[in-house]
């Protein structure tokens, strides 16, 4: 078995000034075996962690679609920005990577006593409020996207945990875990105890029986993103 935090970012993301040594650093402290990076727009910084050799990386990118943002991983070329939900889930699934919903219901309370939906013919139909909630929640979206993040540690209210786990249960959909670090301290705040695996293919089927768990981040982490980005500084790894 190996522990895995499957979504966070590094000094290579325009609101975060993690150097790569200090990703290493931390994912050892914490005891993690594996970390998806996941920067804005972006693979180079994971390049460059995986193949630096010091700590086992899945590479990945945090995608700003047109509808929101959706995680690509096992990527092997970046996918542009702005392009929409679909065409970016095209493109991940075109070159072998998987596809996940990260904070899939936002950073604002959600209850899980809400409707969520219902299943027909095979397809998950989401109810309005959920579209409200993310643009990505469509019933097209959620029939071709690969995972749903289940828990992220970025996401302040407890009620919205609650509801992302509903959701992702209602979905039927692997549930991932991360994160969403922007800074070092905050690694390994939520992760994913699941089987090894080798490939992007393997990978889902390990996760699909895996076990999710986490903590919230202090509400403060958020200035610290804000500091990052009026503060912008070069990677120096």
């Amino acid at each position: 078995m190996i522990s895995a935090d499957l979504h966070l970012h590094t000094c290579y993301s325009h609101d975060c000034a993690t150097q790569l040594k200090d990703v290493v650093r931390r994912c050892r402290e914490a005891g993690l075996d594996c970390v998806a990076v996941t920067d804005h727009n972006t693979i180079a910084g994971a390049l460059r962690l995986r193949d630096s050799g010091e700590f086992r990386v899945i590479v990945g990118e945090e995608i700003s679609t047109g509808e929101g943002e959706m995680l690509g991983l096992f990527l092997t070329e970046a996918i542009p920005r702005g392009l929409t939900a679909l065409d970016t889930i095209e493109r991940v699934q075109a070159q072998g990577g998987l596809t996940c919903i990260p904070h899939p219901l936002g950073r604002r309370p959600f209850f899980s006593s809400g409707e969520m939906g219902f299943r027909c013919d095979g397809r998950f139909k989401p109810a309005p409020g959920l579209k409200h909630a993310n643009k990505l929640l469509t019933e097209d979206v959620l029939a071709r996207v690969d995972m749903l993040e289940a828990i992220n540690s970025r996401t302040p209210f407890s009620s919205t945990w609650d509801a992302m786990r509903r959701l992702v249960e209602v979905c039927g959909l692997p549930a991932t875990a991360g994160s969403d670090a922007h800074s070092a301290q905050e690694i390994g705040h939520a992760r994913v105890v699941m089987d090894d695996f080798h490939d992007a293919q393997s990978f889902l089927a390990a996760i699909r029986d895996g076990q999710v768990s986490g903590s919230r981040s202090s509400h403060l982490v958020h200035f610290q993103s804000i500091r990052a980005r009026l503060r912008r500084r070069a990677c120096s790894d």
